[in-house]
């Protein structure tokens, strides 16, 4: 039997931005944080930037009517285009960076990568999210808190 979802999953997801943060701050400069990190960052929290993507955004336009979600289109659009670039750096440059386990490999790269998405997390935390908690009925937070169960295991 599984267990029900988080009543939560706006906190969900800052909780997880949160410690996508705190493993960001942590492991740069520190090459034994380096796996953990990459492990994280390919792991849970590509899961829960997909669930924003593809439930969370999508729900919060349906949400708005008229200029409003066209706003909101503009705002998400914006995000996931940025997270599209922060992917594909982290594919090209970063995680193989990680992976050489050098610091001289790693250096400005990934520096510059973490300070991109942590600004990425920002915007999302701080724009998003509030007017997510805000916006979306019962319903859509329900099938987003089941989406949000899947980062509980691991996914």
């Amino acid at each position: 039997m599984s267990t029900p979802p988080p009543p939560d999953p706006i906190g969900r997801l800052h909780a997880v931005h949160a410690e996508t943060r705190r493993r960001l701050q942590g492991a740069l400069g520190r090459a034994a944080h380096w796996p953990a990190l990459a492990a994280w960052i390919d792991g849970p929290a590509r899961a829960a930037h997909d669930i924003l993507e593809q439930r969370l955004f999508p729900a919060l336009i349906e949400s708005m009517a008229g200029s409003d979600a066209v706003c909101l289109k503009a705002m998400t659009g914006g995000l996931v285009r940025d997270r599209a670039d922060l992917d594909r750096r982290w594919r090209q440059t970063a995680r193989p960076a990680l992976d050489g386990v050098t610091v001289a490999a790693v250096g400005v790269d990934l520096a510059t990568w973490a300070d991109d998405y942590l600004a990425w997390l920002a915007r999302a935390d701080g724009e998003l999210l509030p007017m997510a908690a805000r916006l979306l009925d019962d319903a859509a937070l329900d099938a987003l808190a089941v989406d949000c169960a899947r980062l509980d295991d691991g996914a």
